[in-house]
């Protein structure tokens, strides 16, 4: 064979062995797209967006009027009539129930005398002990009338005309619901994170479609010595309070501790853990990029995302997804589709 003749069969294996590796490396390619298309079929991919989130620390409670008193008589005696009855709004000084007063009229009539006659020829003291008779005798016949010590609605009245009571007992209920409050506790390991000013989301268990906002009030020092359990006191002020809303009502609260807004979200399953990094599986048109993200705030479904991606990029949307990525599809075999590449923020690849 010439030297010409064997030159012209090296260059034809040479064009021989380029052209079946292209052909291995389209046919390769493909097949890792079609490994692609059958790990990631429509609706596992998210994508990267814009976003709000929030923290927050729940709890159960009931529903507390701004002043909640039960009403008695300082002094013991007959009801001669009950002036108002229950569900009635009432002003501060209204007269609420009267008690038969003739024996406190008359101690207070002899005491006034007592301290004038004694004024002309007594000694000081005399006058002076007069004097503190005429003030218990006028405190006396003034504690004969029950009057409303603030404005509100009359809740209960425990009384009737012609009824003895003593003193001390209690005859009406008076609430203030010019303004409501939701009393909640709050296990100690979660307290340092609750505020005065937090808002919260309030929830009736007699009305689970009605939803309210409240805002944190007051944040207890001294827990509630009941049970094993360390629970703090809370109290969360409703915003707008609903005419649903009764005193006693059971509740829930959300109280939101955390919160970021206009971030970018990935559901937080998407996040996987590796080497102590956290990495997302971002989709891209020659495979799957495993992806090295700094993450924020959590609310346990979603996660911030605060480098490493950008809003419009496609990820996986679970790491189980990123698993069956790199085992190359329910098949195994191939590792990764199109090569799991690792990138850091900032875009270095690795």
């Amino acid at each position: 064979m010439s030297k010409k003749r064997r030159g012209f069969t090296k260059i034809g294996l040479i064009i021989l062995i380029v052209i079946i590796a292209l052909g291995y490396g389209y046919r390769l390619r493909t097949k890792r797209l079609e490994q692609a298309a059958a790990v990631l079929p429509t609706g596992r991919e998210v994508v990267v967006a814009r976003g709000d989130l929030s923290r927050s620390i729940s709890s159960t409670g009931t529903i507390a009027a701004a002043q909640d008193l039960e009403l008695t008589f300082d002094v013991g005696g007959k009801v001669k009539e009950v002036l108002v009855q229950a569900t009635e709004r009432v002003e501060k000084g209204t007269v609420l129930a009267q008690l038969a007063d003739t024996e406190q009229q008359m101690a207070y009539l002899t005491a006034k005398r007592d301290l004038e006659l004694a004024k002309f020829d007594a000694a000081p003291s005399v006058i002076k002990e007069k004097e503190l008779q005429l003030q218990i005798a006028e405190t006396n016949l003034k504690n004969t009338t029950l009057r409303a010590p603030f404005s509100g609605i009359v809740a209960r009245v425990d009384i009737q005309p012609e009824e003895w009571v003593t003193s001390g007992t209690p005859v009406m209920r008076l609430l203030d619901t010019s303004r409501m409050f939701l009393n909640v506790g709050v296990d100690e390991v979660d307290i340092r994170y609750v505020e005065a000013g937090q808002k919260a989301l309030i929830t009736l268990d007699a009305y689970p479609e009605l939803k309210l906002s409240g805002t944190v009030v007051e944040v207890g020092i001294v827990p509630d010595a009941s049970g094993q359990v360390v629970i703090f006191p809370v109290k969360i002020e409703l915003d707008d309070p609903d005419p649903r809303v009764k005193v006693g009502m059971s509740a829930e609260a959300e109280i939101v501790v955390e919160k970021a807004e206009d971030v970018l979200i990935v559901p937080f399953e998407a996040v996987t853990l590796r080497d102590g990094k956290s990495m997302v599986a971002k989709v891209t048109e020659e495979g799957v990029e495993l992806n090295e993200v700094v993450t924020g705030l959590s609310d346990g479904f979603l996660i911030e995302i605060k480098d490493g991606l950008k809003e419009g990029d496609r990820i996986l949307a679970s790491n189980y997804e990123l698993y069956r990525t790199q085992q190359g599809g329910p098949g195994g075999g191939a590792r990764g589709v199109g090569g799991v590449r690792i990138v850091q923020p900032g875009g270095v690849r690795r």
